[in-house]
């Protein structure tokens, strides 16, 4: 959905309604890399991250219809959600005596899934993640050198050098840059109203 088809509805909005298939095949299909992410970076074993995948998307199915956006932003709640359930499955590995691989075998349990980290973890991969939705998104409007530019710009090339580097004027490495960059922004926008309630 781009931001000139935006629905009257959120995704989330959409997706407290159970019997909306549609919008929850969206909702899975745009958290899940998100949430696997996440439960890599908490040490969940490779061999365990799809399956505790799936039971976050299965206290996000019951939970959602109950979050209240008034109390919490989406991605703290999904934080949390995601928090919990690797506590959950650290602690049945636990009780049956498996061995919990983490990246620093000094690390406590209570040290590896602390609150305060995860969510900071989780702030700074969520505003990546936006990012490259919408730049996935810029990739599919934008043809030619346009993205490209923008690109070489925003890693620390001069206006001349990405001129020289693609055989155009200065000028129009500015005019592109600028058209990417306000489209970004708009898919940005579109996607922080899509994927989070107001």
């Amino acid at each position: 959905m781009s931001y000139q088809n935006q629905t009257r509805y959120t995704l989330l909005q959409r997706a407290c309604d159970l019997d909306d298939h549609a919008a929850w095949e969206e909702l899975f299909s745009h958290y899940r890399y998100f949430i696997s992410y996440i439960l890599n970076e908490m040490g969940i074993l490779a061999g365990d991250i799809d399956d505790v995948t799936q039971q976050v998307l299965i206290h996000l199915t019951k939970g959602l219809p109950r979050y209240d956006s008034s109390r919490a932003r989406f991605r703290t709640w999904l934080g949390a959600v995601i928090r919990n359930t690797a506590c959950t499955h650290f602690n049945k590995q636990k009780n049956r005596n498996s061995r919990i691989k983490v990246f620093d075998e000094e690390q406590s349990l209570e040290a590896m899934i602390n609150p305060s980290e995860i969510d900071k973890r989780i702030e700074e991969e969520w505003g990546a993640y936006i990012v490259n939705i919408a730049m996935e998104r810029v990739r599919d409007v934008f043809q030619g050198q346009a993205v490209d530019v923008f690109v070489l710009s925003a890693d620390g090339l001069s206006a001349a050098e990405i001129a020289d580097k693609f055989g155009l004027s200065v000028s129009s490495v500015y005019t592109l840059r600028k058209r990417v960059k306000k489209r970004l922004y708009l898919e940005i926008r579109a996607l922080v109203t899509e994927l989070e309630p107001s």
